[in-house]
């Protein structure tokens, strides 16, 4: 259990009146420092989309998006792209790991230092020894188990494949991340693993939005619940009162 985020806590991310096509329609809200705030509903809810969105990976139609800058200022900004997103310090760990995640056919290295590529490369050349430095501090300090950071991606484990992306993100210094269905398809072991990361990144003042189909995941792990229904947010609830009928109801679009 990671302690309660201060109700103070400076907010991160701000979300207004977000439209993005069908699937993304007039959601709102705020994520806090520090704080792991969940995105549940069933499937087609629209709950991938409005992280697509907020990311730039898919087009937006309106809505106001305003970010904590390193001065401490929520201010509005426009992401067009995930590399607007990633300049932002926005984060995004998809649920398609092989599409978007890591890049399978590269080395631990490699996939470590994608998200922060430019600093790594000065003009064309690319500073190996130092891409392989830090690459080696944060498999060590996500304990990957991998043989050694030439490894290929594509032979690791599915929980060991995300510690890689996790650590990717941990590299860019990002204040915000998203992450979709983190421990779909990984055994419970890592499972564990990734929850334990998750709450070190917080600790750090990260904020997270996490978007699971596992109810005992949300509730466990999170400290306020988003519930969609047909692209709206239809509920929220905060630890203490999340309840598994009410996130249900929720999710069906009933009002509780």
């Amino acid at each position: 259990e990671h302690s309660m985020v201060a109700p103070d806590a400076p907010v991160v991310l701000k979300v207004e009146n977000l439209n993005a096509g069908k699937m993304v329609q007039n959601v709102s809200f705020e994520l806090r420092k520090g704080e792991i705030l969940g995105f549940s509903g069933l499937m087609g809810a629209g709950r991938t989309e409005t992280a697509r969105a907020l990311f730039g990976a898919d087009p937006k139609q309106s809505g106001k998006i305003s970010i904590r800058g390193k001065d401490g200022q929520l201010r509005e900004v426009t992401i067009n792209s995930p590399q607007d997103a990633v300049k932002y310090g926005i984060g995004y760990l998809s649920e398609d790991r092989r599409r978007y995640g890591c890049v399978v056919q590269k080395s631990v290295t490699e996939n470590t230092t994608l998200a922060t590529m430019e600093e790594f490369t000065s003009g064309i050349f690319i500073n190996k020894s130092k891409e392989k430095e830090v690459s080696e501090k944060y498999v060590k300090e996500l304990a990957t188990k991998t043989p050694n950071c030439e490894q290929l991606v594509v032979n690791l484990s599915g929980g060991n494949q995300q510690k890689v992306v996790l650590g990717k993100w941990l590299c860019a210094d990002c204040s915000l991340l998203m992450i979709d269905e983190p421990t779909r398809g990984i055994d419970v072991g890592a499972k564990v693993e990734i929850y334990e990361l998750m709450k070190e990144l917080v600790e750090r003042g990260m904020g997270i939005l996490m978007i699971s189909s596992e109810m005992p995941e949300l509730i466990g792990v999170c400290d306020r619940i988003v519930v969609m229904h047909e692209g709206r947010i239809s509920g929220e609830l905060s630890r203490g009162s999340f309840s598994e009928e009410t996130i249900m109801a929720y999710a069906a679009g009933q009002a509780v």
